[in-house]
């Protein structure tokens, strides 16, 4: 550990305000950055961030064998990873809810006709096989061993394809407001009769 950050940590851990203010001003700003890069929302990484810096401020027994650098990036990193593992699940059942309203035929949603156009679009503009494969499983509901045997391919080549082609669905309309509105269950929804 550099001569400074040993002066830093011994700091903190005697409760010394003057060294957990430089620490602060130090890593403040990189670990934010740092932070932002891993969730994509300033103001959850300023919460993660404080976070760490008030476990800092609140853990007596830290030992940090290394760097205190490395020590906070790593505790920022843990952090971010945690979020994200608890957002993964909801992630998930978001979007088995846009694949199951969006192209179901027994559902329609009220979107405008530009929202449906570009959903029609994206899933037009996947690679042939890997939209043969989507398509077979969401418009006609058919399980992956039941694709596999229509299209001649292994099941786990259907696994790989639903799984490109959910991904890149998710990334080119990621920026669509209304499925935004979707996700969050603000929508309307009317049954086929």
């Amino acid at each position: 550990m550099i001569a400074h950050e040993t002066i830093l940590v011994n700091g903190i851990l005697s409760r010394d305000k003057k060294a957990f203010s430089v620490l602060f001003e130090t890593y403040h700003a990189p670990l934010f950055r740092f932070a932002e890069s891993y969730v994509c929302c300033p103001g959850l990484a300023e919460d993660i961030v404080q976070e760490v810096f008030i476990k800092l401020w609140e853990n007596t027994d830290i030992r940090i064998s290394g760097s205190l650098r490395s020590y906070l990036f790593l505790m920022v990193r843990n952090r971010c990873v945690d979020y994200l593992r608890s957002i993964k699940l909801e992630d998930k059942k978001k979007q088995q809810l846009m694949d199951a309203q969006i192209i179901s035929d027994s559902v329609d949603l009220e979107l405008d006709k530009g929202v449906s156009q570009r959903i029609k679009q994206a899933i037009q503009e996947l690679p042939d096989q890997c939209r043969k494969v989507y398509e077979l499983s969401v418009y006609s509901g058919l399980k992956h061993v039941e694709i596999a045997e229509e299209l001649e391919i292994s099941v786990n080549t259907v696994k790989a394809q639903v799984f490109r082609a959910k991904n890149k669905l998710r990334e080119t309309l990621s920026n669509i407001k209304e499925l935004l509105l979707l996700f969050s269950g603000v929508f309307t929804v009317k049954r086929a009769r």
